[in-house]
């Protein structure tokens, strides 16, 4: 008798539940027979334990690996932390690298900084250009580094397959795929964010294959992160299956009720940005409810104001500021997601993902700052007001160059969406949007096919089967639709 496959997933951060948990991929692994162990920092949290508990399935810790200071010389353990996070490969062609790694050397303070910062600077130079000093760079960093965590759960579960959500750009999947390959078991990776691969930093472990969204991403993964194109199996965005089909999001009755709307009014949704990386968040939820107030978009409208869930993480400002805004104008609402863990970072309520899908599905336009929101507003057929990071809150710009960042090209090769360069730019924009809603409907088609890969509502199952292949289980019947189709 053949022995059930066990595939272990590494669900280190909010999104990874998503991609991997809430998904048809958990339901697939679990429909093909798999045993499945999921490693995550919040295991025994009540809501975790009855959410994703039962049958075939546990929960197990994950451990974080003893800081690099006490482990490793200081001159090491400077050229890991540095070196392989900005030395990717064709780094000189990234404006997203580039940028963050100028803003990491005007950080370096006193002699000793400046000259590990310059040794640093030819490493990342090196690395940049030779994909010879990259193998060498990770082989390193594998070797004097992969503390064995979790041995007791590779001998207790033997697992046939480690899934992590990156092919080990974030610390946690780097350690667990470093430590899958020293026990002999195979390894696959999913990609979380639109701008993974070509702005975070290159991967820290070798990977026998990577879920991407498209080919797009695929040639993306392959030009910065050295992942070879045979080992990227496309298969589209899991989480955004349910825009794909008519009965996978909550009807606008059901949303508008929710929030307290009003049915006459053209509804405006702004996805705000992570507070620790911008501060106009409010500004702009400001400038859209004053315009509202005096009728300046045109039709009478109404604000949704979508907090980014990293407002629970420790530091961040709280969400106070809007609230005072919805207070201070009529028809502004603020939608705050749910955030259900303090260890396992964002992770967000089960239903929330089909609340924030209503908002987009119902809206009549979508403000955000070149989020992967847009992608979603784009499959959705929703005009988008793309508000250009370099907006300063006196109306200048600190000409950061958007346009230049990989992820962000289609955008401006297609024309999708209108870019506010200024805060009093944003209400003109808005208004002809709303006049004119189909203006760019056929560039937000061609981008969300060139970026989000096949759009057929099947991603998730897609890449449950193909795990289930990579484990060695058999995937699980086609449903009688898809087969006849």
């Amino acid at each position: 008798m053949s022995r059930t496959p066990v595939i272990l997933l590494v669900a280190h951060h909010g999104m990874a539940a998503r991609y991997l948990l809430r998904t048809e991929v958990f339901s697939t692994l679990r429909a093909g027979g798999a045993r499945i162990v999921i490693v995550t920092p919040n295991f025994d949290e009540p809501y975790m334990q009855h959410e994703f508990g039962g049958e075939h399935v546990a929960l197990e810790p994950l451990r974080t690996a003893p800081e690099l200071r006490a482990t490793l010389p200081w001159l090491v353990r400077f050229v890991i932390t540095r070196v392989r996070r900005y030395g990717v490969a064709n780094g000189h062609r990234s404006r997203a690298f580039k940028n963050k790694y100028d803003g990491f050397r005007a950080q370096e303070n006193g002699p000793r900084a400046r000259v590990l910062g310059a040794v640093v600077h030819l490493g990342v130079l090196a690395a940049w250009r030779w994909a010879a000093v990259r193998r060498l760079m990770l082989a390193l960093e594998q070797r004097l580094y992969t503390p064995d965590l979790h041995a007791d759960l590779f001998a207790r579960h033997r697992p046939d397959l480690v899934v992590a959500a990156s092919p080990g750009i974030f610390a946690a999947d780097a350690q667990l795929l470093r430590e899958a390959r020293r026990h002999g078991v195979r390894t696959a990776a999913v990609i979380l964010g639109w701008d993974n691969p070509t702005s975070k930093g290159y991967r820290g472990a070798d990977v026998d294959e990577l879920m991407v969204w498209s080919e797009r991403m695929a040639e993306q993964v392959e030009t910065f992160l050295d992942v070879p194109r045979s080992r990227s199996f496309v298969a589209g965005v899991p989480f955004f299956d349910a825009y794909q089909r008519d009965d996978g999001l909550p009807t606008r009755a059901e949303l508008f009720a929710r929030h307290d709307l009003d049915p006459s009014r053209r509804l405006i949704v702004f996805a705000t940005s992570s507070p620790t990386l911008w501060e106009l968040n409010e500004p702009i939820a400001e400038t859209l409810a004053r315009a509202i107030d005096v009728g300046a978009l045109g039709p009478p409208a109404q604000l949704v104001i979508r907090v980014h869930p990293n407002y629970r993480r420790p530091g961040e400002k709280t969400f106070g500021g809007y609230s005072a805004i919805a207070e201070r104008h009529g028809h502004v609402r603020v939608d705050v997601p749910e955030v259900r863990s303090e260890r396992l970072r964002i992770d967000r309520a089960a239903d929330d993902e089909r609340w924030l899908g209503a908002l987009f599905k119902h809206c009549d336009v979508l403000v955000n700052v070149f989020s992967t929101t847009t992608l979603e507003a784009f499959l959705l057929d929703r005009p988008v007001v793309l508000v250009a990071e370099e907006v300063g809150l006196d109306g200048g710009s600190a000409g950061r160059g958007w346009a230049e960042f990989d992820h962000l090209k289609a955008l401006t090769r297609y024309g999708a969406g209108r870019v506010a360069h200024r805060l009093e730019d944003i209400p003109a924009l808005v208004g002809r949007a709303l006049a004119e809603p189909h203006a760019d409907r056929d560039a937000r088609r061609r981008v969300a096919e060139e970026e989000c890969g096949p759009l057929d509502g099947r991603a998730g199952e897609r890449v449950g089967r193909r795990l289930l292949e990579l484990a060695g289980a058999p995937a699980p019947a086609l449903p009688a639709a898809a087969v006849e189709a």
